[in-house]
């Protein structure tokens, strides 16, 4: 398409393509640059009435005419329900990451999410967003970010698995990591030795945490491989929600100290085992609400026919107009066993991707009472 010469005609002109093929149905809609670039994505139930509502926006200020200002063309799909559009919606805003839809998010109230990452020797993180580009697994949001932090914090001490982000600074590609993978440690003074960064400088590998007993050290070569990798398995059993052990080895080495007489020792302890407990109460709550929503969803078109949605532990899996003949209904049926009854091919319960997704799930069904009326479990 050709822009034309002037600003208001080209206007007109995507206006009239929204008249003219439009209707108003629940859909999505994409707002894109001159050279192809998405801005914006954007969804309603009423596809036609809501991109016509941007040709009456004025004011520089007004969100729907910035939006328009930077709209080289108008794109639109069709969804079958307005759970559907919605579900489009976030998945879309995920693919192309519009630059309207990160500059106009507007949290109700701050938010965070432990991330545990991957790589040679994982680690724990406190993030702001949901699809952290190094995690494998992600649980949140939390809304006590500075509680999560603290407790995030004593995790880590009580584990020994690391909570710093060394390896993501600055400049640390340039920087040789001293990871410990092998079958045994380094000497001593290859722990310690120095590394040479890109500019020539020049740093000891040294970890404040590992002196003081906080952290297992991995960076310095501290630690063995076995020993990091199943501190990580008891802190991602931890997370997930299946294993208090690390808030029982806490509360132990508690009752020890004070067996001891050693009071201020058991009081620190006793706090820091307060902020455990608050965390691990917190996700136990989460994985619940993650275990309850696993079903099927008879959504209502407005057309009067049925979409079925195959959601499991809050995200969507699989979904298809109602099947009516013999043959789709057997087809969908076995679909249907797999999904529920086997494992997810990801390898986890609530894909990462899908974090977001889960909570859009949550959300439907909570603002909407009428709507848990048409599910069922599988």
């Amino acid at each position: 398409m050709k822009r034309p010469q002037s600003s208001v005609e080209h206007r007109k002109t995507l206006r009239e393509l929204v008249r003219a093929g439009c209707e108003n149905k629940p859909g999505v809609y994409r707002m894109l640059a001159e050279n192809g670039t998405v801005v914006y994505v954007g969804q309603s139930r009423l596809l036609r009435t809501r991109l016509l509502s941007y040709f009456r926006a004025t004011g520089r200020r007004n969100k729907a005419a910035r939006i328009l200002r930077h709209a080289f063309q108008i794109e639109w799909e069709y969804s079958p329900t307005e759970f559907g559009a919605l579900l489009r919606e976030l998945r879309l805003i995920k693919q192309h990451r519009p630059h309207f839809n990160r500059m106009m998010v507007t949290d109700e109230w701050p938010r965070a999410y432990v991330a545990l990452t991957g790589g040679p020797v994982p680690g724990l993180r406190v993030v702001a967003q949901s699809d952290y580009p190094n995690a494998v697994a992600m649980y949140g949001p939390f809304r006590k970010v500075g509680a999560l932090r603290g407790a995030i914090q004593v995790l880590a001490t009580f584990s020994g698995v690391r909570d710093c982000s060394v390896d993501e600074a600055p400049g640390a590609t340039g920087i040789r990591k001293l990871w410990f993978v092998g079958d045994a440690p380094e000497s001593s003074s290859a722990k310690r030795r120095a590394t040479t960064t890109r500019a020539g400088a020049s740093r000891v590998a040294g970890c404040l945490r590992y002196d003081i007993g906080t952290c297992a050290a991995p960076c310095i070569g501290q630690a063995g491989a076995d020993p990091y990798a199943n501190a990580v398995s008891a802190v991602r059993r931890f997370l997930d929600g299946s294993s208090s052990e690390l808030l029982d080895a806490a509360t132990a080495q508690m009752q020890e100290a004070s067996d001891r007489l050693a009071f201020e020792r058991a009081a620190s302890l006793r706090d820091r085992i307060g902020q455990l407990a608050w965390l691990h109460l917190r996700l136990r709550q989460f994985h619940a609400n993650v275990d309850r929503l696993t079903f099927r969803y008879h959504a209502l078109a407005p057309d009067g026919s049925e979409h079925e949605y195959l959601v499991r532990r809050g995200t969507v899996r699989a979904e298809r107009p109602v099947p009516v003949s013999a043959n789709d209904l057997a087809e969908w049926d076995a679909q249907s066993r797999r999904i529920f009854t086997e494992c997810d091919p990801s390898g986890r319960d609530v894909p990462l991707h899908d974090l977001d997704e889960f909570h859009l799930v949550s959300s439907w069904f909570r603002r909407r009472p009428a709507e848990q009326l048409r599910t069922r479990r599988p």
